[in-house]
């Protein structure tokens, strides 16, 4: 009887303990919780999913900036919300997105310039400067980017925005110039990059309206060099081609004056008369040597003292007549050569004398004095005694 009792005794609690179990896995079951966010914190075993406006963890790894969904048993913690038991799948987003559009910009750090600066938690693969329209969610001070569309690079400038240009480089050293087509274009590199003058270049920037158009470079890699200037002859040359021509040096100084161009040539030195072959860049107002050299010695002109034309420049070579030095130091020397003469103009600038019977060459520009043929230099080193 005793047996029967205990026996009993056991099936009843032995039938408690199944219908604890039974209750205990129908309540799991039957009562789960889901929630749907992007990972925005993953390290180890645990995660962090947020739909902008609440966040959750879970004990999980998971790829930060994808969609999950989650179903577990939600409890709160000191920490916040968590999910226990978790069964985790990728999924689209059923929550509210928020929308940024702006010039996707890498740059120490990945950024949206709107044109003020939206940090980006996930990198896109998305070219510098373009513009792009993102949907994501917030999440402490960062976007989260889960959609975006590509909508090409601006076409004009705008203050603070990227902003893409191509042209000739025209001017380097202290600043560095590009003509774009239109306009000069004034480049602020980084530290240690360099342009030569007559390349082609390709940069993307931040624009800034100082006196010019200006764009800020930021890394090397925004600058790219696409190739040469095209060559074409000076008389057709446009500002940013390469202008090429053989052309006698009529003024010389710290730019060279040329018979064949209204544009003084820089970045190269010759006397007056030298012929000389070039490869400049146009500016707008002047030529750049890139690659120049003398062809033909002034030495080698013809003489020119019986070919008198008013304006023309011109070689002369003679002997000197008579020499008249007047009060206040302007003086005139007849140059003559058989049956052909011309007054030579000496100004007191020019610091030369000359005596009669001395043989003398000149170049310079034929001109007038009181109706009388005459000639003029520019300076001292135009006039030489002997036939130089």
């Amino acid at each position: 009887m005793v047996t029967n009792k205990r026996l009993t005794v056991v099936l009843l609690i032995g039938s408690l303990v199944v219908l604890l179990v039974m209750a205990h896995i129908g309540a799991t079951t039957g009562g789960s919780d889901e929630f749907t966010g992007v990972c925005v914190y993953s390290s180890g075993s645990f995660s962090l999913l947020s739909d902008g406006r609440t966040t959750v963890g879970v004990y999980a790894s998971l790829q930060e900036g994808e969609i999950y969904r989650a179903v577990g048993r939600m409890y709160n913690t000191t920490s916040g919300a968590r999910l226990r038991d978790v069964r985790i799948e990728p999924a689209e987003p059923d929550f509210p997105l928020s929308t940024v559009e702006g010039a996707y910009w890498p740059s120490s750090g990945l950024y949206i310039l709107t044109p003020g600066r939206v940090r980006l938690a996930i990198a896109l693969p998305v070219e510098k400067g373009r513009i792009v329209r993102v949907e994501g969610i917030w999440y402490r001070n960062r976007f989260y980017p889960l959609r975006y569309r590509v909508l090409g690079f601006p076409r004009k400038p705008r203050e603070s925005m990227p902003w893409v240009v191509e042209g000739t480089v025209i001017y380097n050293g202290s600043r560095t110039v590009i003509w774009n087509g239109s306009e000069e274009v004034v480049l602020y590199l980084p530290y240690g990059t360099s342009l030569e003058v007559g390349e082609r270049v390709r940069v993307v920037g931040i624009v800034r309206f100082y006196s010019k158009l200006s764009l800020i470079v930021d890394s090397p890699d925004d600058v790219v060099v696409t190739g040469r200037a095209e060559r074409v002859p000076v008389s057709e040359a446009s500002i940013g081609d390469i202008a090429v021509g053989n052309c006698t040096v009529i003024a010389a100084g710290r730019s060279l004056k040329l018979d064949c161009t209204g544009l003084r040539l820089h970045n190269f030195r010759a006397r007056v008369g030298d012929r000389i072959h070039f490869e400049a860049v146009r500016r707008r107002s002047s030529l750049h040597c890139l690659k120049c050299e003398v062809i033909e010695p002034r030495e080698g002109l013809p003489n020119g003292i019986c070919s008198f034309s008013d304006g023309a420049f011109a070689r002369i070579a003679g002997w000197v007549e008579w020499v008249r030095v007047y009060r206040n130091g302007f003086g005139l020397a007849n140059v003559t050569n058989g049956d052909c003469w011309v007054l030579l103009k000496l100004r007191k600038s020019l610091n030369v004398s000359l005596e009669a019977n001395e043989t003398v060459t000149a170049y310079g520009f034929f001109t007038t004095y009181r109706n009388m043929p005459a000639f003029e230099v520019a300076s001292g080193d135009d006039l030489c005694s002997g036939n130089c």
